[in-house]
C-alpha cells in the first residue's frame, strides 16, 4: 500500500503530462463540487415548513 501511495505521489508531483492531467482532473472535480453546492444544492434558501407537504 505504501508503494502505491509513493508511486501516485511521484507521478502527481512530477513535471510530466500525466501529472498535469491528474492536477487538471482534481481541480475540475473540486470546481464541479463547488458549482453543485452553490447552484444546485439549494444552499441559502429558506427552509420549507414541514406542514406544507401535507
Amino acid at each position: 500500500m505504501k508503494r502505491i501511495k509513493e508511486k501516485i505521489l511521484k507521478v502527481f508531483f512530477s513535471d510530466t503530462w500525466l501529472g498535469a492531467i491528474l492536477w487538471f482532473a482534481a481541480a475540475a472535480a473540486m470546481l464541479a463540487l463547488l458549482v453543485w453546492f452553490l447552484v444546485y444544492s439549494g444552499f441559502g434558501e429558506p427552509a420549507m415548513p414541514v406542514y406544507e407537504n401535507f
